[in-house]
């Protein structure tokens, strides 16, 4: 189940999604957070029980709304969508269904707030710094760290 995330990274997710020179496509946000989602003019918006995303790309709201509801089958739709080096369900694997054994990967802007973030495998976090890096902006950095501990913040700064 997908940890809803504090405002101030929706908020640098929806900015990096607008900006057309940010290389971000697209924000996936939680049902528990839906209601941060504004009403832009320039953007599509599609919700399912899943969650919504937010996107200006017509083809990539459409992979979203069309993805079946199947959790493999959404979750590597989603890694496509926003642009994961790789999807989850082959990170568990992987790992072998073991989260110590995996990384999380987050371009933060200079406030902190998570513009990009992906979770991968040892394997993988070279190919996940090359790709965040290009999302990290002006003053910001990009952050590795275990997936306890990118929860642990969410958790957090939500509570702040």
């Amino acid at each position: 189940m997908p940890i809803a995330e504090p405002a101030g990274d929706i908020r640098a997710q929806l900015a990096a999604v607008m900006d057309p020179d940010h290389p971000k496509r697209a924000c996936f946000v939680v049902p528990e957070d839906a209601g941060q989602v504004p009403y832009v003019l320039n953007a599509y918006i599609e919700a399912r029980p899943e969650g919504v995303l937010v996107t200006r790309d017509l083809g990539l709201a459409l992979l979203f709304r069309d993805v079946l509801a199947d959790t493999d089958a959404f979750d590597r739709r989603m890694a496509l969508i926003l642009g994961y080096p790789e999807a989850k369900p082959d990170v568990v694997a992987a790992c072998d269904g073991n989260p110590l054994h995996a990384w999380a990967a987050q371009a933060r802007d200079a406030g902190g707030n998570v513009v990009q973030e992906c979770f991968v495998t040892p394997d993988g976090a070279r190919a996940a710094c090359d790709a965040l890096w290009q999302h990290v902006p002006v003053g910001g950095e990009l952050v590795m760290l275990r997936p306890a501990d990118a929860i642990w913040r969410r958790v957090m700064l939500r509570q702040a």
